[in-house]
């Protein structure tokens, strides 16, 4: 009787430590895919008062809150987000590093932090979603205040903003690839 139960609780431990490596695997191929699709760029441009630039931004989302999923998804994620969460309703804070073919000024690099909504338009959010918000841009030396407004489409995957600094007089227009 005591062998059978050293014997049950060896067969659990093995089971168990084979279902962590299958997860470690699973989470590895995870974050790889993670990280080559976010070496994918958005496209932007920038219109100053003198001069349009164009731009590749990277994104990441350190944090989102989906409020439009249901009760067995957990609404808080961190880095990765599955564009369902994104479109069907959500807020979230991302963070975008901008590199200037030409420069802007004295530099050919920009930084934001942002803070965007989205809520879903049409076949709740699938086909055709509504993004707004603010963003805190460092452009050329200073720090600039953006009022966000988008659209996002194709399963969430493409989203299409324009960004507007009224006090600077700085448009910038944006086609992103959102795919986590």
């Amino acid at each position: 009787m005591k062998q059978s139960k050293v014997v049950l609780l060896v067969l659990i431990l093995m089971m168990s430590t084979v279902g962590l490596k299958a997860q470690d695997s699973t989470d590895n191929a995870k974050l790889r895919a993670w990280l080559i699709l976010q070496a994918i760029p958005s496209l932007s441009w920038t219109v100053f008062p003198h001069q349009t630039n164009f731009a590749f931004e990277w994104r990441a989302t350190p944090i989102l809150y989906s409020f439009g999923m249901t009760e067995l998804d957990p609404p808080w994620h961190f880095f990765f987000v599955n564009p369902p969460e994104r479109f069907a309703g959500s807020i979230e804070l991302n963070v975008s590093g901008q590199v200037y073919p030409s420069s802007i000024g004295t530099t050919h690099l920009a930084w934001s932090g942002q803070l965007l909504g989205h809520l879903p338009l049409i076949e709740k959010g699938e086909y055709l979603g509504l993004n707004g918000g603010v963003a805190i841009y460092r452009l050329n030396d200073k720090n600039r205040t953006f009022v966000v407004a988008g659209l996002s489409t194709l399963f969430g995957f493409v989203h299409w903003n324009v960004k507007h600094s009224p006090k600077d007089r700085i448009w910038m227009t944006s086609l992103e690839f959102r795919f986590f």
